[in-house]
């Protein structure tokens, strides 16, 4: 399991991705699973800093790897929860979550109970990435 706090600053999604690539890497996940966990981590972490009001606070992504898939989370301090939206063809964003459920056998999000923000989870396929052999 890996975990990375980072600062709310879409900066922070380029260290999520150099982190979670080089750790994956380490671990044997196939270069096509890996691109796609990369890029979902990074789509959560976008939405996480563009629509949670949390200046200042930290956001923390794990990740697990498991035999069929990587699980990729952030958890961030706000409550309200992330939508899909229909973006306009000449639109510059709007897109993540789209993304996130096109390379994701599932996503999610959980609350936490005490109104201590959420985590937004998404299960990325290992055999099954694009490219991906058996």
């Amino acid at each position: 399991m890996g975990v990375l706090a980072v600062r709310h600053d879409l900066a922070s999604a380029g260290a999520v991705r150099a982190e979670l690539a080089a750790d994956l890497t380490a671990q044997g996940v196939p270069p096509s699973a890996c691109d796609d966990a990369v890029l979902v981590a990074s789509e959560l972490v976008g939405n996480a800093v563009v629509h949670c009001a949390a200046a200042g606070r930290d956001l923390e992504v794990s990740w697990d790897v498991g035999d069929a898939d990587i699980t990729v989370r952030v958890t961030d301090p706000s409550e309200a929860l992330p939508a899909a939206r229909q973006a306009a063809l000449t639109a510059t964003s709007g897109r993540g979550l789209a993304i996130v459920e096109a390379l994701s056998a599932e996503w999610g999000v959980d609350v936490a109970p005490d109104g201590g923000g959420k985590q937004v989870w998404a299960r990325v396929p290992v055999s099954s990435a694009r490219g991906a052999t058996a």
